[in-house]
């Protein structure tokens, strides 16, 4: 596998997303276990106070979530060797190119997995945005406020819902535009196998001299 990891200064949401791909196991699993504990709390629409044993079950039920997702990502890793990261499949769709020596059969497997993540978006995307806001619109006790670990979620979640939304196309076209001919020099790849002669039995090599 080559990496793209590029050896000039790059912007800082590349700098970003890389430092995520590749931060220790810890730094996912807490991330979504704070999202998780935020989703938790939204979801508690009745109570107007909050025991501690309550506030604990949360938290121990939320890192139990982040610990899984992030170990399912860690999987995903693993169940593809040698395969580009997700990183560098973005990066090289941004950029309009495979880097140099790539695979071709390894990167067609990749750019095959980005695209179908970036159709299931078309519809887990919308539909979990609408979950999460339409919380607020439930009915809640007169007394009872919209929790504050309701308003960080929707702060993070929401931008970061709508930018998948809008670049959805965009991104779709990108990792197309590297993918279709990969495909299209396999198809010619194989017929041109097809068309081959099959071995005639003086074709086979002789034994080594003992």
């Amino acid at each position: 596998m080559t990496s793209t990891a590029p050896d000039r200064p790059q912007p800082l949401f590349r700098r970003i997303r890389r430092g995520w791909y590749h931060a220790p196991f810890a730094v996912p699993a807490l991330t979504f276990a704070i999202l998780v504990f935020a989703w938790l709390s939204a979801l508690d629409l009745d109570r107007t106070s909050v025991g501690t044993g309550t506030v604990v079950v949360r938290a121990v039920v939320a890192l139990a979530v982040g610990v899984a997702m992030a170990g399912g990502r860690r999987i995903t890793r693993l169940y593809h060797p040698g395969s580009p990261s997700e990183v560098d499949v973005s990066e090289a769709a941004e950029d309009g190119a495979l880097p140099p020596g790539a695979d071709p059969t390894a990167w067609q497997d990749a750019l095959v997995r980005r695209r179908r993540q970036i159709r299931q978006e078309a519809w887990a995307i919308p539909v979990a945005l609408v979950l999460l806001v339409g919380l607020i619109f439930l009915p809640r006790p007169a007394e009872t406020s919209v929790s504050f670990a309701y308003v960080v979620l929707l702060a993070l979640f929401v931008p970061y819902a709508v930018s998948l939304i809008v670049s959805r196309s965009r991104r779709r076209d990108s990792v197309d535009a590297l993918l279709v001919p990969l495909q299209e020099q396999a198809r010619a790849d194989e017929e041109r196998r097809t068309g081959w002669a099959p071995p005639s039995p003086d074709d086979r090599i002789p034994p080594a001299a003992g």
